[in-house]
């Protein structure tokens, strides 16, 4: 079996970023207006970060994940699936906040372990400080995923120009979006031809192979970059990328779901 590599890692991530893109066009709110959920999800947001509580983090993931669900109609194992993903990564990153790891016993600590010349040490003020991180960035983590699974890039855009954000960054973001979709498919095409020549045979052969892809996928991008500007140059291209505007529809049951939603949070942090 090839062992794992980053190249694979990439593969993984590109399936994510398919399964998210195909949830934001075929949820039950994706005619709503964006304002209203990119709305819902900031002010939800900052109060989590605000309200500096565990209960808060916790109960606005359980929010996200009954609106995402039962309102958008986005199938709860998915967003549990990248929500886990997400809570991987920041676990790993508070282990450092939570946990010492030293060569010589720790003077002023409650918990001490030793794992041969290793100290691990820990106090009850460190492990509530990573508490407090994982389910802080957890909410807010939550929150965002509501945005990426219920409104594509095209009405984020699409907001962005109604809120007068520079076209130039619009444009730069609608172009990179397409790219990644873009690339993501040569790097399958390329992995795929590697493994059938038995690129990834042995540790030796996969980091070689994986260097290859590195640089020929470079060097994909900045050809497929020139072809786009000169495709863009040749139909009038004129420093702004010109789309009709999408129709949307306001739904008062998500101004009500926020006022829930903020009123639970703000119940949580005066209860806690």
């Amino acid at each position: 079996m090839a062992p794992f590599s980053a190249s694979r890692l990439a593969l993984i991530s590109g399936i994510a970023v398919h399964i998210i893109d195909r949830y934001a066009y075929a949820n039950r709110i994706r005619a709503v207006d964006p304002a209203y959920k990119v709305g819902l999800a900031l002010v939800v947001l900052i109060l989590c970060l605000v309200l500096d509580e565990p209960m808060v983090g916790l109960l606005t993931v359980g929010w996200m994940w009954s609106l995402a669900t039962l309102f958008a109609g986005v199938p709860g194992l998915a967003f549990g699936r990248i929500l886990l993903t997400e809570a991987s990564f920041l676990l790993l990153t508070t282990v450092g906040v939570a946990i010492s790891i030293n060569t010589k016993p720790p003077t002023a600590t409650d918990w001490i372990w030793r794992l041969g010349p290793l100290w691990v040490s820990s106090t009850p003020e460190a492990l509530n400080l990573g508490l407090h991180l994982v389910t802080r960035a957890l909410g807010s983590a939550a929150a965002m995923n509501f945005v990426a699974l219920t409104t594509p890039l095209v009405d984020i855009v699409e907001l962005g120009r109604r809120l007068g954000v520079p076209v130039l960054l619009l444009d730069m973001m609608t172009v990179m979006y397409r790219l990644n979709f873009v690339l993501l498919d040569s790097l399958d095409r390329m992995r795929t031809a590697q493994e059938g020549r038995l690129g990834y045979s042995s540790f030796r052969c996969s980091m070689r192979s994986i260097g290859l892809l590195a640089s020929r996928l470079f060097i994909d991008a900045f050809q497929r970059s020139q072809r786009l500007q000169k495709a863009l140059d040749s139909r009038g291209y004129d420093q702004e990328l010109r789309v009709l505007p999408s129709q949307y529809h306001r739904d008062p049951a998500i101004l009500l779901a926020g006022v829930l939603v903020v009123t639970s949070q703000l119940l949580a942090w005066r209860a806690a």
